[in-house]
């Protein structure tokens, strides 16, 4: 429900309220003495309409999304007015209160609202003196504003026994009934009803409006009548997301003024209900329960926040600074009194997270408080007459300079406050130091460090580890806990994501997005963690860089009862206990329950109880922990632990947010802390959704088990876990894990509503899905695999491989599997429409498992009316591939020769391909067949210059990335080679780091701004933004739409080929299916969507995919991962290796060599796909793209896949399919193609097109020239034009020095000189706003207060510059007079900044240029920084920098020079009193001076001094064992990175392992064999064959050709091994029986045999068949094998069998329990054998039948013994004997003995013959003696062999078929022509002939041969070897 039902219900996908957002301007101006004057009120006016370009409006331009401004009561005025015009005379100011009331203009509504609020006044001692009816305009609203125009009236209250006598008024009590009345009116009357109190304070009071900032004076009479004075104004400006703002939501609120949003709202609101159960206070007596819920209902997140501030101040035991200050703490106070009240508050209220500039009022204070990490900007001006002006901007309202005392901007986490009844602006300092003062002498105490809550004594940890284990008793391995198995646990698991945390303590990194099936739609069992989806942030709020940033991190967390919000008590009172973090070892929660009062509550149940146990263990458990708080326990632990063969767990996810749920609801949530002690939780994923839920800590038993039988660092889990929790928290902009606790920043994708209800309440879940039976049966399944209900099948000894993060064939499915990659290379390579057709079914049937959008299908034709078409009449291929882009992979991510060959292939379709955030060299960019049409502007900036600008026909800014939305990225200095960093600006070698998009994209207005840079620097091109499905992404569209965006990309969550921890990859973000439709019905219903363009990304792959995509919105589409695919890539997912052996995606020299891709390859692919959707859309009856977009009508849900997934046919996708055209009649739901490039009225009005006349003899003529120009906040992106006519004129090196010249006086607007050529010089006297030198490019920018000011006015002491000033700067120079604030030289690459003063985190992640700072510097100085240079005054290093990547140097002599010519530019271009100073005492200052560089970017620049080379050695290659390859060409080596390190943040600092030597790890065994590199193993090491003896000596025995290699020799083959993501050699193009071949190549290299031995019999019982026999296809399918020797994987295949033999692991093992079943098995060969081993494992009684002499089948007789060895074979027949299988050899079934009586006598009967009749030849004399079959010859000749001694001699003295001497022909050339071959040159054949009916096979693959398919070429085998 909304306020007057203004904003539409949920609907379709669209959310309805609880979807919208918004950002904000604001400001203030107040008397500090508090004297009352009209002025301040009209000066109002000003500051608030020049803040209307941070606003917004709809459709209509006359709807605005809401303004307002509050101001202290004119008494004079009303008192005038109330006695004019209601006879009645007020009392004085403060005996009465007054506020503007909504109110339902509609009778019988309007006299009942205010009857019933007249009544309620009464019933709470209050009196309605009258009913003002406000004067109003109404003629000026839009058609949505008018529409919801409510009464607006103002009563004026009192005390019904109220006095004249000030003295005896009763102030406290009148607030506190106000505040009753406020609430109960709001209760009882309702926002249903229109009612609503903008405001009812006897000290101030809200005008708003749905309004404009422009409106807001004309549309209130009263605010323009002179008689209204007031001692402040306090102004707000809304931007909402939606254009279905409502007036109610309109602002400044009752207290506060909100620019920002609440990212922690859910949380916040449920914390605040629990607290209700715990809240007293004398103020209000026994009547709390009235005031409940304290949190309106449906009000907005500022609503919220203004709800409880309120709340604070009326309960008077904070003031309203003091309850700010509570609400939005500082991030770390200092040690001293102030740290007293935060250290107090946080054990009361979490903070209000997010970003936020809080403005707030009550009549005595008027202040602002900024968020801890300073995401909103806030300038103020102190006045000489004791006037304060605040505001977002700067300029806002004119005024003389003279008069200015002081410019400031409010720091991050301080509060700007003056307090008008003192007269004074009180110091932030002063005011925090009173606060923790004022709760010390309340509590008696002295010191701050008494009010510190305990935590955990390190002293007793040893003990208490040792305790715990002995209790714990011995540790079981790994494969022999069942309790993993139960847990769900694989080994994938335990190698990818726990493996890299325990040794590194870093979460690993993964890449090429998630292809795996959605959980709501796996055929695995999956828990709950998996269906819950991460949200994250982008454009409405900023992500935060938690490493570079961490100093506003915490992970603090308090366990105990929470307390009474309300009065001041000491936290001791309740036995808290403090962590640093919120996982736990075991030990440690074992030392907690000794310091507080706990319980253990099962989160088990009986396996008996089945699938409906689940809800009623459910209900035992809040049984249970109500029963345990009333009995006064503090806290509960969660516990399953007692999970075994009788009982199953409880998914520790539904009962944590179960629990907490219900604890919420009935108000005890406060009373109590919960820890999970949960077996299931062992990665961050599934912390966080813990966390999310409720939980206090975490206890992941489990693990720590695990990890400490596996001998690894329990610590660096905990520490990677912790890591890790941070990055999901700030990509969420949440900075504390008190504020992310309970926040349930997740949506349930795939889960019923019934679940959704009880444990995850207030979670978007819109498709329905799986309930509680489904999750209790897939826990079932995984207990039964665990403990299997009957004991005769013996679970397999090793962790099972589910194939979750790579290929694994039989497995989990995958949208790119190989025969989809294999078909698609084919097809495009040889234009075969066949292998397309092949590559489409092979990727449908794919999809189907795996997506939603799989789970569609088009209607059928005839059900629908629809009239099919020819495909002629369809619109032609070569149009249709004009929406088709290629995805924004950078230059430095892949290979220039991929990025190019993409590029050729898209200007030659005329589609667009993507420069990616990587820029873009000039030449190239100017080269129409080589360029990028779209131009991607990510946090980065790499190499974002005006030239790269305006050569784009996109301009993309990246919100967000699918593959880890909400993240940055980086680009480690071994890709940097010296092309990408003269492309990206920056060294090459040094790593480069990209941020979080938070820099100039704090919220929806700063995006607003950045999309108007773009428009001004570049107008031809159309401005996109790229956002990533989640829910509520509509109504960010919607924002970005209203912010001028020409068009939105949604990506899914599962493209992306960049580099991502598995956490974002697997759990970050929604599928595009969900967003692309929320969107355009969001747009739609909005009335928007006719002014963008939609397009989707994310695993797109089919025409089919394109056309489901269209009907779901999109009128443009984007492809990645398919034109790699098209061009060699075989999906390694090892992109953020450097090591794809196909040269796609690494910077190796060797390996781009080769790339194969042509870009014929992918205009083939776009022609495939476009001709196949054409098929599709002539088969709907739709002649264009255009037709098809958003007909949801064409589709349905796929019955196909229904028939087969249970859990398709549980999820709802009819708000999926609901058209958007029937959401709102009459509105466009395209956008027309040319409507983009219609100006806006911002566009029109740009103060560069006063320049751009005058200038155009300097640009066109070089002739140098100065203008003048006067200038406000609103005259924005100045400069920004005048360089787009330089850059595309003269390209990137502009205009000579100083040609334009352009002279500026006043206030500039944001973005001053953004993008700024050479040869333009910007000089302002005055100020500037934000984002002042934005991407710099050559020009310059002098900034310096006016000549004219006030003799107080100092400049270096006042902020002259805003927030991100020369962020992405790569050239020029910016000299500033004065102090920067926040983020100052932000990505500076190349530029120079002198400046007098910078704020909290100057030159972050800089890479190149110099910055000079001659003044105080804030915190977090050079996080990130990797190159360039800062000279930096009296720094003082301990509080200001950051050193994890830079060095405090003193000044060499050739620095000092340099910074003494920086100084004098500084003082030629400002003036600058303090250049001047230091100028004139320069030997006294130099001293002062540090040189701030970064230790990467100076060692590089070390290197290059004393080394020709461009590139060091960043990492020592790894040692070659004896024997090996030769290394590889230097250039490569310099290349050469270690294994070892995960992730450039570790090389960057931040880990545990920063120190550590990158290539130190190694691996030793007793082989030698030392530091094998297996990332570069398939380089560096050469395929070797297993060693053969000579033939000479062979073939007079029957002895194996070959040898074992050496142990040491193997491990270096399996080192070769790639582990590719899509592994072919075991799919079906390679091993039929599907080993898991990387899995044990990995354990081989590691030298763990024994693991690798388990690995091969999960799916080859008897691997010394196969290894010995096997064409080995799946060397043939090799990976490796395209173009170098595959791995030599059947010689490792036969090694581990043999030994595993040889250390005694292969043993009889029979079965426990026998089950009573026999089984008969007809045939003893390969299949029988398989056959007998499973059956008998069983537990059933095995008889196998054979008719020869001896078992085995083939592999006794058919197959040579110098090929196997029979001793092999009997070694494994006797191995069966004695697990109790029986043989019954020479029994010919059938003829020795009946059919019938084996059906007769057992159970079953099984087979297993094989196909023994060999194909004969009808030829010309057939029937003569001398021709055999081979099968029969073979087997004669191994008989007699049998029967003999080894050697050919003893064999060929018995009788049989024998050929010595004799010229011997074989016709046929397969493996058994080569056998024949061996035993004839053995058995002493005169000669040996072989025929072949097929031509000669090339030496390498032919066309029609492609891989991988098992290579036909010329080769030889053994066989042909002896013959010839």
């Amino acid at each position: 429900m909304s306020w007057a039902d203004a904003i539409p219900p949920a609907q379709g996908l669209y959310m309805g309220p609880d979807g919208e957002k918004d950002a904000c301007g604001v400001g203030f101006l107040v008397s500090v003495k508090g004297a009352a004057s009209h002025k301040i009120v009209s000066d109002a006016k000003y500051l608030l309409c020049n803040m209307t370009h941070r606003g917004a409006s709809g459709a209509d331009v006359r709807d605005g999304d809401g303004a307002g401004v509050m101001t202290s009561i004119p008494h004079d005025f009303f008192a005038a007015m109330v006695l004019s015009q209601h006879g009645i005379a007020l009392p004085p100011l403060s005996h009465y209160a007054v506020g503007n009331v909504y109110l339902n203009p509609a009778e019988p509504v309007y006299s009942e609202s205010k009857r019933a609020f007249e009544e309620l006044a009464l019933s709470l001692g209050l009196r309605v003196l009258c009913w003002r009816r406000v004067p109003r305009n109404s003629s000026i609203l839009g058609p949505f504003s008018l529409a919801k125009e409510p009464a607006i009236e103002q009563p004026f209250v009192t005390l019904a026994a109220s006095t004249a006598d000030s003295a005896a008024f009763d102030e406290q009590r009148f607030a506190t009934q106000l505040y009753f009345l406020r609430k109960q009116a709001a209760h009882a009357i309702s926002l249903r009803k229109w009612f609503y109190a903008c405001s009812l304070h006897p000290s101030h009071l809200v005008y708003k409006g749905l309004l404009n900032p422009n409106q807001v004076y004309e549309y209130f009479y009263d605010l323009k009548d002179v008689r209204y004075t007031a001692h402040f104004a306090l102004v707000h400006s809304r931007f909402s997301t939606n254009t279905f703002p409502s007036w109610d939501r309109a602002q400044p609120l009752r207290m506060i003024g909100h620019n920002g949003e609440i990212n922690t709202l859910r949380g916040n609101k449920n914390w605040m209900r629990a607290r209700e159960g715990l809240m007293a206070s004398p103020t209000f007596g026994r009547d709390m329960d009235h005031l409940y819920p304290i949190i309106e209902e449906f009000g907005s997140d500022s609503a919220a926040l203004d709800n409880v501030l309120e709340l604070l101040v009326v309960n008077g035991v904070l003031t309203l600074p003091e309850a700010v200050m509570m609400l939005v703490p500082e991030a770390d106070p200092a040690d001293d009194d102030r740290r007293a009240f935060y250290t107090w508050a946080s054990t009361l209220m979490e903070p209000w997270d997010g970003p936020a500039l809080v403005t707030f009022a009550d009549g005595r204070f008027v202040g602002a408080q900024l968020d801890r990490n300073g995401l909103r900007p806030c300038r103020y001006y102190l006045m000489d007459d004791d006037t304060m002006l605040c505001a977002s901007e700067v300029g806002t309202v004119t005024i003389d300079p003279r008069r200015v005392l002081h410019k400031g901007r409010l720091m991050p986490g301080r509060m700007l406050l003056v307090d008008t009844l003192a007269g004074r602006v009180v110091d932030d300092q002063e005011l925090k130091r009173s606060a923790g003062r004022k709760i010390l002498h309340a509590l008696g105490l002295q010191r701050p460090d008494q009010l510190a809550v305990p935590g955990l004594p390190a002293s007793a940890a040893d003990a208490d580890r040792a305790a715990w284990l002995a209790a714990r008793g011995p540790l079981p391995p790994l494969h022999e806990d069942p309790r993993l198995v139960a847990f769900g646990y694989t080994m994938e698991q335990v190698k990818v994501l726990l493996m890299p945390m325990l040794e590194t303590g870093k979460e690993a990194l993964g890449s090429m997005g998630n292809d795996a099936p959605l959980a709501c739609l796996s055929g695995q069992p999956r828990f709950v963690f998996e269906y819950m989806r991460q949200l994250f942030a982008q454009v409405t709020n900023p992500p935060i860089d938690p490493i570079r940033e961490k100093i506003v991190m915490s992970t603090r967390t308090i366990l105990g009862p929470a307390g009474n919000l309300l009065a001041i008590e000491h936290p001791g009172d309740r036995r808290l206990v403090a962590l640093d973090h919120p996982i736990l070892l075991p030990w440690e929660l074992v030392a907690i329950s000794r310091r507080i009062p706990s319980r253990t509550l099962s989160l088990v149940y009986p396996v008996a109880r089945g699938p409906a146990g689940l809800a009623e263990a459910l209900d035992r458990l809040c049984s249970e922990a109500m029963q345990a708080i009333n009995e006064n326990v503090t806290l509960l632990v969660l516990d399953d632990a007692g999970i075994g063969p009788d009982a199953v767990a409880i998914p520790s996810a539904l009962a944590t947010g179960a629990l907490h749920h219900y604890l919420v609801k009935t108000k005890k949530r406060g009373q109590v802390s919960l820890v999970v002690h949960a077996g299931d939780a062992r990665e961050v994923h599934h912390h966080c959704v813990l966390l999310g839920y409720g939980a206090d800590a975490i206890v992941p038993y489990l693990v720590v088990e695990a990890a400490l039988a596996l001998g690894a660092d329990v610590g660096k889990y905990v520490y990677a876990c912790v890591d890790g929790i941070l990055k999901v928290m700030s990509k969420m902009g949440i900075s504390t894990l008190q504020s992310y606790r309970g926040a349930q920043i997740f949506e349930a994708l795939g889960l019923h509503e019934s679940v959704v209800a009880r444990c995850f309440m207030g979670t978007a879940s819109r498709i329905q899905g799986v309930g509680f039976e489904h999750l209790a049966t897939d826990m079932l399944c995984l207990h039964a695999r665990a403990w299997p209900a009957t004991a005769v099948v013996a679970p397999s000894r090793p962790l099972p491989e589910m194939g979750d993060y790579h290929h694994r064939t039989g497995s989990e499915a995958h949208i790119n599997d190989p025969v989809a990659i294999a078909s698609l290379q084919d097809a495009v390579r040889s234009a075969n429409q066949g292998a397309y057709d092949k590559y489409v079914a092979a990727t449908r049937a794919q999809v189907e498992g795996c997506t939603l959008r799989g789970c569609l299908d088009f209607v059928p034709s005839a059900a629908a009316g629809i009239m099919p078409i020819s495909i002629d009449e369809v619109e032609p291929w070569t149009d249709i591939v004009r929406r088709f882009c290629t995805g924004a992979m950078s230059y430095g991510s892949i290979s220039l020769e991929a990025h190019t060959s993409l590029a050729r292939a898209m200007n030659e379709l005329g589609g667009k391909s993507n420069t990616g955030e990587g820029g873009e060299e000039e030449a190239r960019s100017k080269d129409p067949t080589l360029r990028s049409a779209i131009k991607q502007i990510a946090s980065g900036r790499f190499g974002v210059t005006v030239a790269y600008l305006v050569d784009a026909e996109e301009l993309q800014i990246k919100m967000a990335q699918g593959a880890k939305p909400g993240e940055g990225g980086e680009l480690p200095g071994y890709k940097v080679s010296n092309d990408i960093a003269r492309t990206r600006k920056s060294t090459p070698g040094v790593g480069l780091i990209s941020p979080p998009p938070h820099h100039d994209i704090y919220s929806i207005e700063d995006l607003k701004q950045l999309i108007f840079d773009l428009k001004s620097v570049q107008p031809a091109a159309r401005v996109s933004v790229k956002l990533v499905s989640e829910v509520g992404v509509g109504v960010i569209a919607s924002g970005v739409a209203k912010a001028g965006a020409h068009h939105i990309l949604i990506s899914g969550h599962d493209g992306g080929t960049g580099a991502a921890r598995w956490t974002s990859i697997k759990a970050a973000g929604l599928p595009w299916e969900l967003g692309l439709a929320e969107a355009h019905q969001t747009l739609v219903l909005n009335n928007l969507r006719g002014r963008v363009i939609l397009q989707t990304d994310g695993q797109l792959r089919t025409g089919r995919d394109v056309a489901i995509a269209c009907m779901l919105g999109a009128e443009e589409f984007g492809f990645a991962t398919a034109p790699l695919i098209a061009m060699g890539c075989v999906m390694m997912r090892a992109c953020h290796k450097n090591t794809c052996p196909v040269g796609i995606a690494t910077q190796d020299p060797v390996l781009r060599a080769k790339f194969a891709g042509q870009p014929e390859h992918v205009i083939n692919f776009f022609h495939y796909l476009a001709e196949e959707l054409r098929a599709i859309m002539a088969s709907l009856g739709v002649r264009t793209v255009a037709e098809l977009v958003g007909r949801t009508d064409f589709l349905r849900v796929n019955p196909d896949v229904l028939k087969v997934n249970p859990k398709a046919r549980l999820l709802d996708l009819q708000s999926l399919l609901l058209p958007a055209f029937s959401l709102r009649q009459g509105v466009p739901v395209t956008m027309h193609p040319a409507e983009w490039k219609q100006p806006t009225h911002d566009d029109l009005h740009h103060k560069d097109h006063v320049l751009l006349p005058q200038a155009q003899v300097a640009i066109e003529q070089g002739i140098p020239m100065t203008l003048t120009l006067s200038v406000c906040n609103t005259d924005r992106s100045i400069g920004a034009l005048l360089s787009h006519h330089v850059a595309r004129r003269y390209g990137e090196q502009g205009l000579p020095a100083n040609t334009l010249r352009i002279r500026l006086f006043g206030s500039a607007g944001q973005s001053f000189g953004v993008w700024l050529a050479h040869g333009i010089t910007l000089e302002l006297e005055g100020d500037a706003n934000d984002y002042v030198g934005k991407g710099l490019s050559g020009g310059t920018v002098a900034i310096y207060p006016p000549r004219a000011r006030h003799a107080a006015f100092v400049p270096r002491d006042n902020v002259i510059v805003g927030n991100t000033c020369m962020y992405g700067a790569t050239s020029g120079a910016l000299f500033v007079n004065g102090m920067a604030a926040e983020r100052f030289c932000v990505r500076n690459s190349g530029a120079l900044a002198v400046v007098e003063g910078v704020g909290d985190h100057g030159c972050e992640y800089m890479t190149g240029g110099r910055c000079v700072v001659l003044g105080p510097t804030g915190r977090n100085f050079a996080a990130g920084m990797s190159g360039g240079i800062a000279y930096v005054l009296d720094l003082d290093a301990k509080r200001a920098i950051n050193p994890e990547m830079v060095d405090l140097d003193p000044l060499s002599l050739d620095d000092a020079a340099e910074l003494r010519g920086f100084v004098q530019r500084h003082l030629d271009a400002t003036g600058s009193p303090r250049a001047r100073e230091i100028l004139e005492s320069w030997n006294t200052y130099l001293p002062r001076f540090t040189k701030v560089f970064p230790r990467d970017y100076k060692a590089v620049l070390a290197a290059q001094r004393v080394s020709e080379r461009k590139l060091p050695t960043l990492v020592a290659p790894a040692a070659e064992p004896a024997g090996i390859s030769p290394a590889l060409v230097a250039e490569t080596k310099a290349l050469t990175h270690a294994a070892a390190v995960a992730d450039i943040e570790e090389v960057m600092g931040g880990g545990p392992n920063a120190k550590r030597a990158a290539g130190a790890s190694s691996v030793n065994g007793d082989d030698g064999v030392s530091k094998l590199d297996k990332t570069r193993g398939f380089l560096k090491y050469k395929r070797v064959k297993e060693p053969q003896r000579s033939v000479r000596r062979r073939v007079k025995d029957y002895e194996e050709v070959s040898h074992r290699m050496k142990t040491r020799d193997l491990r270096v083959q399996a080192t070769r091994c790639m582990d590719c993501g899509v592994p072919t050699c075991n799919s079906a193009f390679g091993c039929p029986i599907a080993n898991l071949i990387p899995s044990w190549n990995e354990l081989v290299h590691k030298d763990d045999w024994r693991a690798a031995y388990d690995r091969l019999t999960l799916t080859n019982p008897f691997a010394e068949f196969t290894g010995a026999v096997c064409p080995a296809p799946c060397e043939g399918a090799c990976v490796l094998g395209i173009n170098e020797d595959p791995v030599s994987i059947k010689s490792i295949e036969a090694s581990i069998i043999d030994y595993a033999f040889k250390q005694g692991w292969v043993v009889p093992t029979p079965p426990a329990v026998r089950s009573g079943k026999r089984v008969a098995i007809v045939g003893s060969g390969p299949a029988g054998l398989a056959a007998a081993d499973m059956l008998n494992r069983a537990g059933h009684a095995v008889t196998v039948y054979e008719r020869q002499d001896l078992p085995g089948g083939l592999l006794q007789y058919g197959i040579p013994n110098m090929k196997l060895d029979k001793r092999m074979v009997k070694r494994r027949i006797d191995l069966l004997i004695a697990e109790g299988v029986e043989f019954r050899c020479g029994v010919d079934v059938g003829k020795d003995i009946p059919a019938a009586s084996l059906t007769a006598e057992y159970d079953a009967v099984l087979l297993a013959t094989g196909a023994t009749w060999p194909r004969d030849l009808a030829i010309p004399n057939r029937q003569l003696n001398g021709v055999h079959f081979a099968v029969d010859y073979l087997t004669a000749s191994t008989k007699q062999l049998a029967r003999a001694g080894s050697t050919a001699a003893d064999a060929n003295s018995l009788p049989g078929v024998n050929v010595k001497g004799k010229h011997v022909i074989i016709i046929g050339g397969g493996d058994t022509g080569t056998d024949c071959c061996g035993t004839a040159v053995r058995q002493g054949a005169a000669s040996v002939t072989n025929f072949e009916l097929l031509p000669p096979p090339p030496p390498t693959r032919a066309n029609d041969n492609p891989w991988p398919e098992f290579p036909r070429v010329f080769k030889v085998d053994y066989g042909h070897e002896e013959v010839a």
